[in-house]
């Protein structure tokens, strides 16, 4: 087998691979949205809104919302920082998250009712259309650079 053949493999396999991690990571979004769209909702107090820097891989620094609010079900209280299903999203968008939660706002809080400290106060993920971006992106790669690798290396 030709070198150019075996690193056309070998890049097409990692694609494939990252693919379905992609596709994985945005079906368990996906199911947890669809269960969190179910949830019932209380209102809640926002009692801190601020900004965390966390280091990034490039030597940088990502701005992070923080948001802790708290709420009660069946008069028990609870404290939560998660906004919404799926990974914490951090960027340019932080600042106006925390502009949307000021200290002290009432807000809605949806909340499991099998485990009512699980909480958040959106439905939808803020990061799935870059999940889809790059499946789209990793898709190409895969339907037509990789043939067009094996194609020109023969």
């Amino acid at each position: 087998m030709s070198t150019n053949i075996l690193v056309t493999l070998i890049i097409g396999f990692v694609l494939f691979i990252l693919n379905a991690v992609f596709l994985t990571v945005i079906f368990f979004m996906r199911r947890k949205m669809a269960a969190v769209s179910q949830w019932p909702s209380t209102m809640g107090t926002v009692m801190t809104s601020t900004i965390e820097w966390r280091s990034s891989s490039d030597s940088g620094s990502t701005a992070y919302p923080v948001v802790q609010y708290s709420y009660q079900v069946n008069g028990q209280a609870y404290q939560s920082y998660k906004l919404a299903p799926g990974p914490e999203v951090g960027g340019t968008g932080a600042n106006k998250v925390v502009a949307r939660y000021p200290a002290g706002a009432q807000v809605m809080v949806f909340y499991n009712p099998q485990n009512p400290s699980e909480a958040v106060l959106e439905r939808k993920a803020p990061a799935q259309w870059l999940m889809w971006l790059l499946l789209v992106i990793f898709d190409c790669a895969l339907c037509g650079v990789i043939p067009f690798m094996w194609f020109v290396g023969q």
